[in-house]
């Protein structure tokens, strides 16, 4: 599909007077409250689009944290409750590329796929252009490692049905759907932040995890900060219609519950179920 055109999707939390709430709630997680749904009531400004996108994500955080993710910043976690993570997050992440392909192939727009491929390029490993940095996928496989498991052992692994369920239904949602969602559910400051965070947390509580082996952090930290700059300079102009801003709203709020849905996996196989990764295997 090489259009901006999308099919509708859930809609998600009210965020300021641009916006009309909706008559119906959307089914929760198990912890999570029932969400109102939303429309905007006319197409924004490009600066209010933006405005209004960013708060529509931070609106979506504020909620008591994901059990998972309380127990990781608070340092709790076993060594196979990480292995466990590890390999399930090795699954949506080697699907970052993926995405970036579908944009540049769906797009129609030669100005947009010439900014975007620096980014494909990247993210595919700047090693094919005779640079140092190789796939980032292969720089999470190093946290993998520096966690105690076999490369290649978790690079061939499964990952639980229902984590292949939620990046499936993700990504068939979005970017594979429209080339202007990829571009809206992809990294940018807001990932940058959370990346700092979590290589904070490596170095507080976990520190038997060896430095050079949170490599993954460290570069999404520097470099999701010019990636933002780019989707935020694509989203004001190619988000042109009410029904396209709308979109990408939902889009990027869809990433957010996949990423829940995920961790509600997670803690429930290698918390509540105590289920471990056998480091020499990967096997789910």
């Amino acid at each position: 599909m090489r259009s901006a055109t999308i099919a509708k999707t859930p809609r998600i939390n009210p965020v300021d007077d641009h916006i009309i709430v909706g008559a119906r709630h959307a089914v929760p997680s198990p912890h999570e409250e029932p969400r109102i749904m939303f429309t905007l009531d006319r197409k924004l400004s490009p600066d209010e689009f933006i405005t209004t996108f960013f708060e529509a994500t931070r609106q979506d955080h504020q909620r008591p944290p994901h059990p998972w993710e309380a127990i990781f910043r608070e340092g709790k976690c076993s060594k196979e409750q990480l292995q466990g993570w590890a390999k399930e997050r090795y699954y949506f992440t080697k699907q970052v590329p993926i995405k970036e392909y579908a944009i540049l192939y769906n797009c129609p727009h030669v100005e947009v796929r010439r900014m975007w491929l620096p980014k494909a390029i990247e993210e595919e490993g700047e090693d094919l252009i005779g640079k140092s940095h190789k796939p980032h996928p292969e720089y999470w496989l190093d946290v993998c490692v520096g966690l105690g498991m076999d490369r290649e052992s978790v690079r061939h692994s499964e990952p639980l049905y229902g984590v292949k369920f939620a990046v499936d239904s993700f990504a068939n949602a979005a970017f594979k759907t429209s080339w202007l969602l990829g571009v809206a559910v992809s990294e940018g400051d807001d990932t940058a932040k959370a990346m700092s965070r979590d290589l904070d947390t490596f170095r507080k509580h976990y520190k038997w995890v060896p430095d050079d082996a949170l490599t993954f952090y460290k570069l999404h930290a520097d470099v999701d900060v010019e990636h933002g700059v780019l989707r935020k300079e694509i989203l004001k102009k190619y988000a042109d219609t009410k029904e396209l801003q709308e979109a990408c709203i939902e889009a990027q709020l869809m990433k957010n519950n996949m990423r829940r849905a995920m961790a509600d996996c997670i803690y429930m196989a290698y918390v509540v179920q105590g289920q471990k990764v056998d480091a020499t295997s990967a096997a789910a």
